[in-house]
């Protein structure tokens, strides 16, 4: 006689799905972020397009007979952009007048040793109407006292360092606790950086004790990358300015070494070719995180191919929303592989020049002198240039999204130099980390919280470590029963396939998101017991698959409660505790009754 088929699995299906739905909405939200800008509507176009310039992403290979080939073929010598060409593979053309710009495009693209070309397309370094390169009063300012000093965690010695109420609003002292960004390579591409004394000027006084790797000048093709704007620097030293030694200010990941590649002008603009070409060479060398202050309003297909080839190698991508003070993120933070950063002032608020729009990622300070007056802005040293052109190296307040997107790169440093490498996984672990604010078009997840953000890494890496660890010790000790069960004559079975059955469920959520990212709404149903419920349901019901499932369940289980208490579950945004309660409650539930209705299952 055929058993009778109990409801109770499909009514734990019930119950999973409803404990869900307050997530839902949140993940409606996000899928709505990704949306694309819309096309800009600039008066002056003609002062971000060369209409009669051409650039050509070709593929691997490519040598100086493609480009005699391609040239032929439209009309117009192609040369490359610079003598880096074997490894950035991008070349230019100026097309002579009665040459179609649109049908030279039409053939190189469907060329088979085109990756893709487009007209070039000039950016620039975000720049606000007010106070863009103001010195700030030598005495710190008291208006930043509603800011409260770090209960714990480390501070520098650097005398000016209370003057930089941005760290403090984002907790820099307890993320410097855990992680200073050692062994992380942070390639800002930007107007160069005044990291060495050459003829084209002297290393800025604060960046003597910072580490540097070589770079690369793709405006003047030299290989000293050094800045004629000031720009590139004071970004640079948000990153990562000498630190505690008892010098001007602080840098956020200041252990993490610095990759200067100027692709702007001392004008503070630059070509499409030229930044694409920056973002390979640092992709190429080494470099793990990338910031870019720069933009503009039109899309450039180098751009983002190269952005996209950088992700794909690893590296995580921070950009500057833009200073129109309107909605509308610009290039290259509109692009999908980057993080887009829009600039809050010393209280928290949206700043009156930020760009914002549904691709922001997340705020971080950037100055705001309506708020603070100069001892609003961002404190940064840097190299200007006298009314005569000569250097003057001192400490200078800047604003705008220009000086957000570095604290948000040197944060991903700091995540980064803990173990968590993933490009999607560390803008995960900033988003969740965030400090909410609304609205999500201004503020994306939040503002950065640098010490929230690395704790958050550290335990989920450990974390992960530690459950790795505790399955080998428990395999060991299975092994150690047994060894001493045949000394003392006791029974000599090794109980491999419920300590097997119970690490599979707690080790595989770390290798599905792992697989999936930590952001993936899939992470939902790989760190729950759907996996051991759905294989009851299609029919391992007999005793022993009971049984296995059942010490399955337990890992699965064990894992998710671990992750809930540690605050470190991996499905995409910080939802509150309030709102994964009932599906962590759900889980546990039916996760012991797996169990137990493994354990009763009749012996065969």
């Amino acid at each position: 006689m055929n058993e009778r088929k109990t409801p109770w699995p499909w009514l734990a299906f019930l119950l999973l799905a409803l404990s869900a739905w307050p997530m839902l909405r949140d993940w409606q939200r996000e899928a709505r972020s990704t949306q694309a800008p819309p096309k800009p509507s600039i008066a002056n176009s003609s002062a971000f397009i060369s209409p009669n310039q051409i650039e050509v992403q070709l593929r691997p290979g490519a040598d100086d007979s493609t480009l005699e080939a391609l040239s032929r073929e439209i009309g117009a010598p192609l040369q490359w952009d610079s003598p880096l060409h074997a490894e950035t593979e991008i070349a230019v053309a100026t097309l002579p007048s009665g040459v179609s710009v649109a049908q030279a495009l039409d053939k190189l693209r469907s060329d088979g040793r085109v990756e893709t070309a487009d007209v070039v397309h000039y950016y620039t370094e975000p720049t606000s109407a007010v106070l863009p390169q103001e010195l700030v009063a030598e005495e710190p300012s008291d208006s930043n006292s509603t800011l409260k000093k770090d209960a714990s965690g480390w501070r520098p010695n650097d005398p000016r360092y209370d003057e930089q109420w941005n760290f403090r609003l984002i907790h820099a002292e307890e993320a410097w606790a855990l992680s200073r960004g050692k062994g992380i390579k942070v390639a800002v591409i930007d107007t160069g950086v005044a990291y060495t004394n050459c003829d084209k000027g002297p290393i800025a006084r604060d960046f003597k004790q910072t580490r540097f790797v070589p770079g690369y000048d793709f405006t003047s093709r030299s290989a000293i990358a050094y800045d004629d704007n000031g720009h590139g620097t004071h970004v640079a030293g948000t990153i990562a300015e000498s630190t505690n030694n008892n010098e001007g200010v602080a840098g956020l990941a200041f252990d993490a070494t610095i990759m200067p590649v100027k692709v702007l002008t001392g004008s503070g603009m630059g070509s499409s070719a030229w930044i694409a070409e920056g973002i390979r060479y640092a992709a190429d060398h080494g470099a793990n995180v990338i910031n870019m202050s720069l933009g503009g309003p039109f899309p450039d297909k180098l751009m983002a191919e190269a952005c996209d080839y950088a992700h794909k190698k690893g590296v995580v991508i921070v950009c500057a929303a833009g200073n129109t003070g309107t909605e509308g993120v610009g290039y290259p933070a509109a692009f999908k592989p980057c993080i887009a950063v829009s600039a809050v002032g010393p209280k928290g608020n949206l700043a009156f020049y930020s760009s914002y729009g549904p691709q922001i990622a997340l705020a971080a300070p950037g100055g705001d002198s309506r708020v603070g007056g100069q001892a609003g802005t961002i404190l940064q040293n840097t190299i200007l240039r006298d009314a005569s052109g000569n250097p003057v190296d001192d400490y200078y307040g800047f604003q705008g999204t220009s000086m957000a997107s570095p604290h948000v790169a040197a944060v991903a440093a700091l995540i980064e130099a803990v173990g968590i490498r993933n490009p999607d996984d560390v803008k995960c672990i900033l988003q969740k980390s965030a400090q909410p604010k609304e609205p999500t078009k201004k503020y994306g997840a939040g503002i950065l919280d640098a010490g929230r953000a690395v704790k958050l890494a550290v335990n989920t890496y450990e974390d992960g470590v530690a459950r790795f660890w505790f399955v080998v010790a428990l395999f060991g000790l299975g092994g150690l029963v047994m060894w001493f069960n045949r000394k003392t004559g006791g029974p000599r079975h090794y109980p491999f396939w419920p300590i097997a059955a119970f690490a599979f469920g707690l080790l595989a959520p770390d290798w599905l998101s792992s697989t999936f990212g930590l952001g993936s709404h899939w992470n939902l149903l790989t760190h729950s017991v759907l996996i051991p419920a759905a294989l009851l349901v299609l029919g391992a019901d007999g005793p022993k698959e009971r049984r296995f499932l059942g010490y399955m369940a337990l890992g699965f289980t064990l894992h998710l409660g671990w992750e809930f208490l540690r605050d470190t579950i991996p499905v995409g945004l910080d939802y509150g505790r309030l709102a994964l309660l009932p599906w962590c409650a759900s889980n546990v539930l039916i996760g012991f009754g797996l169990l137990i209705s493994g354990l009763a299952a009749k012996q065969e």
